[in-house]
C-alpha cells in the first residue's frame, strides 16, 4: 500500500505551503507601530493630540491616510509649521508617507494625530483605542494610553528629530483649511 505515504507527503507539502504563505503575508505587511500616546485633557477641552511611531519594514512605501477614534467627533493627521514666526497646525489631507524601510515619528511639536470634538475629558491612566488607515488598505486598531503631557515619550528614549517630548504643547493654535 503505497497510497498512504503518498497522501502523507502531499499533506505535509500542503501544510508547508500554508505555513510559508502565512509567514510571507505577515512579512509582506511590514508595518509596525507603537501604541498611541494621547495627551490628557482638562475639563472643557475639546481637542488633544496623539503620538506614535510607525516603522515600515517592507520594500514598498505606504501612506497613513486616516484616523478614527470613538471618543472624538473628528480625527485628522496634522503637522506643525512655522509661518511668519507663529506655530500653526495644518491638516495633511494626503496623509503621511511611510517610506519603504523607513520610520515616521508623530510627536509633540511636529506630525501628530489631532483628535477633536472630544466626547469626554480624557484622564491620565485611561486606555482607549484609535484606528489608523493606510493607503494600501491596511488598518491598525491600536491601544491608546492617555498620559499627562510630561509623560509623553514617543520614540526611542523619548527623543527623536530634536523634539523635547516633555515640553508643554497646546493644541489651541489656529486651524487652517488649506492642505499641505
Amino acid at each position: 500500500m503505497m497510497i498512504k505515504p503518498a497522501i502523507t507527503l502531499v499533506l505535509l507539502l500542503f501544510m508547508g505551503l500554508l505555513a510559508t504563505g502565512a509567514t510571507t503575508a505577515s512579512a509582506m505587511d511590514g508595518l509596525k507601530t507603537s501604541d498611541v500616546e494621547i495627551r490628557a485633557t482638562a475639563p472643557g477641552m475639546t481637542a488633544t493630540g496623539g503620538y506614535l511611531t510607525i516603522h515600515n519594514h517592507s520594500g514598498e512605501a505606504d501612506r497613513l491616510v486616516g484616523v478614527t477614534a470613538d471618543f472624538a467627533a473628528k480625527a485628522e493627521i496634522h503637522t506643525m509649521i512655522h509661518e511668519n514666526g507663529v506655530m500653526k497646525m495644518r491638516a495633511l489631507r494626503d496623509g503621511i508617507e511611510i517610506p519603504a524601510g523607513g520610520m515616521v515619528e508623530l510627536a509633540p511639536g511636529g506630525l501628530h494625530l489631532m483628535l477633536m470634538g472630544l466626547t469626554r475629558t480624557l484622564q491620565a491612566g485611561q486606555m482607549l483605542e484609535v484606528e489608523l488607515t493606510f493607503a494600501s488598505g491596511k488598518t491598525r486598531r491600536l491601544s491608546a494610553h492617555v498620559k499627562r503631557p510630561d509623560d509623553i515619550a514617543v520614540g526611542d528614549g523619548g527623543v527623536s528629530g530634536g523634539h523635547n517630548h516633555s515640553q508643554s504643547h497646546s493644541h489651541s493654535h489656529s486651524h487652517s483649511k488649506s492642505g499641505s
